[in-house]
């Protein structure tokens, strides 16, 4: 059961980007209030769905973190890696590419360092 309720905790951070094209609204993550996100539907590229990412992180000092992207049944792995954010900047676009038009955004491993240790609880 406790399985269950960390993956349906982690599997929260579902967002659906807009179709038009434009960033949506910036999201907390579910789990660290003070990483947040925003996607955007780029279109299609042949038979992949093409998305941007950026982070921005409302902590005083440097954090860095896991973040994954899934497909919409959580089974497929678009991309796994580690983002090191400073305080109150805004990443690059990080592009990705999907074989569905829904996705998930997963943020974990949390650290208040650029090192991938110490890692911080769920708030």
């Amino acid at each position: 059961m406790k399985k269950l309720f960390l993956l349906l905790l982690l599997f929260s951070g579902i967002c659906f980007a807009q179709s038009n094209n434009e960033w949506g609204e910036w999201q907390k993550t579910s789990c660290y209030s003070k990483i947040l996100f925003r996607l955007k539907y780029d279109g299609k590229n042949g038979e992949q769905h093409k998305w941007k990412a950026q982070f921005k992180s409302d902590y005083t000092t440097v954090v860095s973190f896991n973040y994954s992207i899934k497909d919409e049944n959580g089974q497929y792995d678009t991309t796994t890696h580690r983002k090191i954010l400073n305080p109150g900047v805004t990443t690059n676009d990080t592009e990705v590419y999907t074989a569905t038009e829904n996705i998930y955004l997963i943020v974990d491993k949390v650290s208040l360092s650029p090192y991938p240790q110490g890692y911080i609880e769920c708030e």
